[in-house]
């Protein structure tokens, strides 16, 4: 059985590449389901309410640390420091705030710092699904603990 709390709210140990994606898997349908109750767009831009970038902001914001919690343990199977999801959670951050504010999420004006910024999540986001989902993680224990069982259940 699949102990959810620990797989989405404890970042100590490490997880299978199955895992991983399960988790994954339920992010995204947890975040569609949530905008679709709450009708909110997928994304904001700086012509919407600001009550409405507020709530798309919240939903991402609780979002975050389930999801940085499977890369951790991801990273970590991978015998790798969980503190690499910085390259992930410092631009992705930085675009939540600003599309909170009005000032970034217009695909047709996007400045400098804020199309580096889509970049740099793009790129770092493509390099962690391709290491930590396609990869296989270290056989045997390592530093992060010992190796985890490859079922789901």
């Amino acid at each position: 059985m699949v102990d959810f709390v620990r797989l989405f709210l404890i970042p100590e140990g490490r997880i299978p590449r199955a895992m991983f994606w399960l988790g994954w898997l339920i992010l995204i349908a947890v975040e569609l389901a949530t905008r679709f109750a709450l009708g909110l767009p997928l994304l904001t831009t700086p012509s919407d309410p600001f009550s409405l970038r507020l709530l798309n902001f919240v939903v991402d914001a609780v979002l975050l640390y389930p999801g940085a919690v499977v890369l951790v343990k991801r990273l970590h199977d991978r015998n790798l420091s969980g503190q690499l999801i910085g390259w992930l959670i410092v631009p992705y951050s930085v675009l939540m705030i600003t599309n909170l504010l009005g000032m970034s999420g217009d695909p047709e004006h996007m400045g400098f710092v804020e199309t580096l910024l889509v970049l740099a999540t793009g790129v770092v986001t493509v390099a962690f699904i391709v290491d930590l989902g396609f990869r296989a993680g270290t056989a045997g224990p390592n530093r992060y603990g010992p190796e985890p069982q490859k079922s789901l259940g």
